[in-house]
């Protein structure tokens, strides 16, 4: 719970990783991940990583081309607590610096969303994507409500804290979304991991996983067993993490150029 890496490191390596010594086997075994596949047939892959706040090594591991850490995003607004800087302004700032600037090689990126990350307050409110700017507008929120200390007294309020906070994510996801309708790229967006089980209220390490793009690539999944809709079936299949990798590959792989 809360070591977001090791389900980083096993949806793209395919390798089981629930400790940090198999996580560290996984880097070092010479395994090809997603984004080594990537590169090699001609994706630049990168990585915002709004989280990132110190060195981070084990990137030289896992085939991006580009990190993109905390400082490199350009946020010059108040954090959200522990969150250095809320979703929409990391995909914002992913547009800005990255998507514009697409040359004639595809993109293959990993994004981090970090504001439904705890502590849940205060959670950030959608703002006009053309007034974000540096991030400043948001300040006002990020002084507002409760601290943490206050906040987390309550276990029926730290609940609603995280479903206000992933309503928060969704909404700023959709909407980013839907400022590239017209010529959508594929979306995967996967929740790495479950809060802690009293807010949960979950036994399970079950995540919710959406396919959003275009009608060509998400029919590809179509034997995937994928339903409509944001909330899946009681009965939905169930895909371990680790067997995503290849199922991709399958999916995606082609003998054309």
């Amino acid at each position: 719970g809360g070591q977001s890496w090791l389900s980083h490191a096993t949806l793209a390596t395919g390798l089981w990783s629930p400790d940090q010594r198999t996580y560290g086997a996984a880097l070092v075994s010479g395994r090809q991940s997603l984004f080594h596949i990537a590169q090699q047939n001609g994706f630049e892959t990168v990585a915002v990583m709004p989280a990132i706040t110190l060195d981070w090594p084990e990137a030289d591991f896992m085939g991006f081309d580009r990190v993109l850490a905390a400082d490199d995003l350009g946020y010059g607004g108040l954090p959200f607590n522990w969150v250095t800087m809320p979703d929409q302004f990391t995909l914002s700032a992913f547009e800005e610096r990255v998507y514009k600037s697409r040359q004639a090689r595809p993109f293959f990126v990993q994004i981090a969303l970090i504001s439904s990350h705890a502590p849940w307050t205060p959670v950030p409110t959608l703002v006009p994507w053309a007034d974000i700017g540096d991030g400043q507008i948001f300040d006002e929120v990020a002084q507002s409500g409760d601290p943490p200390e206050v906040v987390w007294r309550d276990r029926d309020r730290v609940r609603d804290q995280f479903r206000q906070a992933v309503d928060y994510s969704l909404r700023a996801m959709g909407s980013f979304i839907a400022r590239h309708a017209e010529a959508p790229p594929l979306f995967i967006v996967l929740g790495d991991h479950q809060p802690a089980l009293f807010v949960s209220e979950d036994k399970g390490f079950d995540v919710p996983i959406h396919i959003i793009g275009p009608p060509d690539l998400v029919a590809r999944f179509a034997d995937w067993g994928w339903q409509e809709g944001l909330i899946p079936a009681s009965d939905a299949p169930v895909l371990r993490m680790d067997a995503f990798r290849n199922r991709f590959l399958e999916t995606f792989s082609s003998v054309s150029p």
